[in-house]
């Protein structure tokens, strides 16, 4: 059970997580929202790569975007040369750029996306997706060939860039994830990107919702990908499908794994969470953000502390209409 209460320029929350256990937290928004920001910025500075993107980019999609620059402006000096890696600190600075360089840094990562020979060629068709920013206009033959690349991962992060070239080649997209995901013929691999990828670009309708529901819940439990795909429905259903018993059956099932050891399975919970996340479901994201029910070394639970932080200051966000 949860209730807000105004109290004076902020809000007080009460949450009560009944199915864990845990005890009545009662903490002033405010107060999330800065341990949240307090522990994206530890991760940012202490961690390296990927982690440390993570925590960066959420610090920058939550309006926290301050020392950011600062830090990726010397994380490029030290490591520009770096395959894979440079393509995260561009993807960084790029958000955080405007103008000439803002183009220099997303000239650099379609360079790296063109170069069949390269080392960055995924990461960087990754990027473009998430900068939305489609190559085909001034790369069509390079790009039709990634489309048709026999790499699995490369094929679905060029859909995913070329989505961006307009408004059928979005539809396209949608059609080309959404077939996928639901495909058992398919390679698991495209199939984990393209439950990915659609958390981002949308296209469900109702019908297409609903349809890929029911795919999900009628797999085995122990299919491989099954809670991407759980993550991935819970994340794209609407206003009026979350009141339904599919989505109560979806979120219940996802959110079974939350005692799981599993640092990937805990990233993907807390991905859910981000967007649909309520004030009931903060003491658990608490408790992977101060680090108290350990996966495994200190170290690699700092994407889960990244990840459980971001959730935390989306559903922050929310609280006003979460009464």
């Amino acid at each position: 059970m949860k209730k807000w209460l105004q109290w004076g320029m902020g809000v007080i929350l009460w949450c009560t997580a009944c199915n864990s256990g845990q005890k009545t937290k009662e903490m002033p928004a405010d107060e999330w929202r800065k341990e949240a920001v307090d522990t994206l910025r530890a991760v940012m500075h202490k961690q390296q790569q990927w982690v440390k993107v993570h925590a960066a980019e959420f610090l920058v999609w939550t309006g926290h975007p301050e020392g950011v620059k600062e830090v990726y402006s010397k994380e490029l000096e030290l490591f520009g040369d770096q395959p894979q890696y440079r393509i995260g600190i561009r993807r960084v600075l790029a958000q955080l750029s405007s103008g000439r360089e803002q183009k220099d840094h997303e000239m650099r990562i379609l360079h790296a996306f063109l170069d069949t020979a390269g080392k960055d060629r995924i990461h960087a068709a990754e990027t473009l997706g998430k900068l939305k920013i489609s190559p085909y206009a001034s790369h069509p033959a390079e790009t039709r060939a990634a489309l048709d690349d026999g790499t699995p991962a490369l094929r679905a992060y060029a859909n995913w860039a070329v989505a961006y070239t307009g408004d059928s080649a979005m539809a396209n997209a949608q059609a080309y994830f959404l077939h996928n995901i639901a495909n058992p013929e398919a390679d698991i691999m495209l199939r984990k990107i393209a439950a990915y990828v659609l958390r981002y670009i949308g296209g469900t309708d109702e019908a297409a919702w609903n349809t890929l529901a029911d795919e999900v819940l009628d797999m085995p439990e122990d299919a491989d990908g099954r809670l991407n795909f759980l993550t991935t429905a819970v994340i794209l259903a609407e206003a009026g499908d979350t009141k339904t018993e599919k989505y109560q059956r979806l979120r219940n099932e996802l959110l079974e794994n939350t005692t799981t050891g599993s640092k990937a399975v805990r990233i993907e919970i807390a991905n859910a969470l981000v967007a649909k996340g309520t004030g009931a479901d903060l003491p658990l994201l608490q408790q992977w953000l101060r680090n108290e029910l350990p996966v495994g070394v200190v170290a690699d639970d700092a994407d889960v502390q990244a990840s459980a932080a971001y959730a935390i200051l989306k559903i922050c966000e929310r609280a006003p209409v979460n009464n």
